[in-house]
C-alpha cells in the first residue's frame, strides 16, 4: 500500500472526528465521576490531531469532563492571555476539577519573569492546580551518546530547579519532576532531596524506568515517598532482537497490580491524582543488548548487574497477556479508533475496579 500523504491523513482524521464525535464515548448516565483521575495529552495524540484537522480547538478539560474524569493534565493558555486564563479558571470551577500543569522550568535567568507569571497564574486558580510538571528530558539512551553528555545535561536541569525554587516557594506551588527515561529512580530521589525544598517532588511514571533497567516495583518503592501525582498506566513487555519491547496497554490488561498500587498511593495521600497516559503507538524499543545503549552509564550513574538480571527474569516470566498494540500500517482513522478504544477500556476498568478513584 502506498504511504499516506499529509493531505490523506488530514482528510481521514477529519472524517474520523465527524464519525466518532468529540470523544470516544461520554461517561454513562449516572456514572460516578472519577474525582482522582484525569488524562494527559500524550495518550490522546490522535484525538488531538483529528480535532484540529476538523477545524476545532482541542480542549482537554472538556474532554476529561465528558469522560467522567475529575482532573486533567494541561498547559496554560499561550502567552498567558488574561482572558483565556480567566476562562480556564472558570471552566475548572464550573466542573469542580483539578489540574496538573505542564510548565517548562526556566533554563536561564532571562526566563524567570515568564516562569513566575505562569506559576502565579497557577497559584491563583482557587487551589485547583495540584502542581506544575516538567519531564525535562527525552530517552537517555537516544538523547545522549555518552555518559558525559548525560551528566552535563543533568547538571543543567538541576541548576534550573535551583533557579526556580524560590518562585515555587513564594507561591507555594509544587514542582513535579518526572522520571522520564533519563534518570534512574535513586538519582531522581537524590536530586529532589538536594533541593531541600518541600515544593519539589516527583511525577511518578509507573513504567518509564523499565527502559533504564528497573523493575516497576523498584521504581515505585523508591519514588513513592516523594510523589505529587501519578502518570497512570499499565504495561506489557516482551523481547526483540536488540532488547526490550515496552508498551502501554489498557488498565487491567498488563502486569501492574493496580488495585494494590492505588491503595498504597492513596494511603500516602487520599487526594493523589492519577493522570491516565494511554499512549497508542508501536511498542517502544529499548536496545539493551547493544553496545551503544550502555555508553550512557558509568561509575557515577551505574546499572547494577542484579537489576539487569532481575528485569530479564521478570520479562521472561511475564509475557504479554494479549498482543501488544501496534499502529504501523494503520490509517489515521484506524489509529484514532484504536486510541479511543484503549482509553475507553482504561476508564471503564478504573470505574469498575478502582472505586476509590471516584
Amino acid at each position: 500500500m502506498p504511504p499516506l500523504t499529509r493531505r490523506d491523513m488530514l482528510h481521514t482524521a477529519a472524517a474520523a472526528v465527524a464519525a466518532l464525535g468529540p470523544a470516544a464515548a461520554a461517561a454513562p448516565a449516572g456514572a460516578k465521576i472519577l474525582r482522582n483521575m484525569g488524562s494527559a495529552g500524550p495518550g490522546l495524540r490522535a484525538r488531538i490531531r483529528a480535532t484540529e484537522a476538523a477545524g476545532k480547538k482541542w480542549d482537554i478539560v472538556e474532554y476529561c469532563h465528558q469522560m467522567g474524569l475529575g482532573a486533567a493534565h494541561t498547559t496554560l493558555p499561550e502567552g498567558l492571555d488574561p482572558a483565556a486564563v480567566k476562562a480556564l479558571r472558570a471552566q475548572i470551577d464550573k466542573y469542580d476539577m483539578r489540574l496538573t500543569v505542564g510548565l517548562r522550568t526556566a533554563r536561564s535567568d532571562a526566563d524567570l519573569p515568564q516562569y513566575e507569571a505562569a506559576v502565579k497564574a497557577c497559584a491563583e486558580m482557587d487551589g485547583r492546580v495540584v502542581c506544575v510538571h516538567d519531564s525535562f528530558s527525552g530517552r537517555r539512551y537516544e538523547q545522549f551518546k555518552s555518559a558525559a553528555e548525560f551528566h552535563q545535561f543533568f547538571a543543567v536541569c538541576q541548576a534550573g530547579v535551583r533557579r526556580c525554587e524560590p518562585i515555587l516557594r513564594k507561591y507555594k506551588m509544587p514542582l513535579a519532576i518526572e522520571n522520564h527515561k533519563a534518570w534512574r529512580s535513586q538519582e531522581l530521589v537524590e536530586w529532589v532531596k538536594s533541593t531541600g525544598s518541600e515544593y519539589v517532588g516527583v511525577c511518578l511514571d509507573m513504567v518509564n524506568n523499565v527502559s533504564l533497567i528497573e523493575m516497576p516495583g523498584q521504581t515505585i518503592e523508591t519514588l513513592a515517598p516523594y510523589t505529587l501525582f501519578i502518570s497512570f498506566k499499565d504495561v506489557g513487555v516482551d523481547f526483540y532482537d536488540d532488547g526490550i519491547l515496552l508498551s502501554e496497554v489498557p488498565l487491567g490488561e498488563g502486569h501492574m497490580d493496580l488495585p494494590a498500587f492505588v491503595a498504597m498511593m492513596q494511603k500516602r495521600n487520599p487526594k493523589m491524582l492519577f493522570q491516565l497516559e494511554m499512549l497508542t503507538r508501536d511498542p517502544l524499543k529499548v536496545p539493551v543488548f547493544t553496545e551503544q545503549y550502555w555508553k550512557v552509564y558509568d561509575e557515577k550513574s551505574p546499572v547494577p548487574p542484579r537489576d539487569l538480571a532481575m528485569l530479564i527474569k521478570w520479562i521472561r516470566t511475564h509475557p504479554p497477556k494479549k498482543p501488544l498494540p501496534v499502529t504501523s500500517g494503520l490509517t489515521a482513522t484506524q489509529v484514532l479508533a484504536l486510541e479511543d478504544d484503549l482509553n475507553q477500556r482504561s476508564i471503564e476498568y478504573a470505574r469498575a475496579h478502582l472505586p476509590s478513584l471516584a
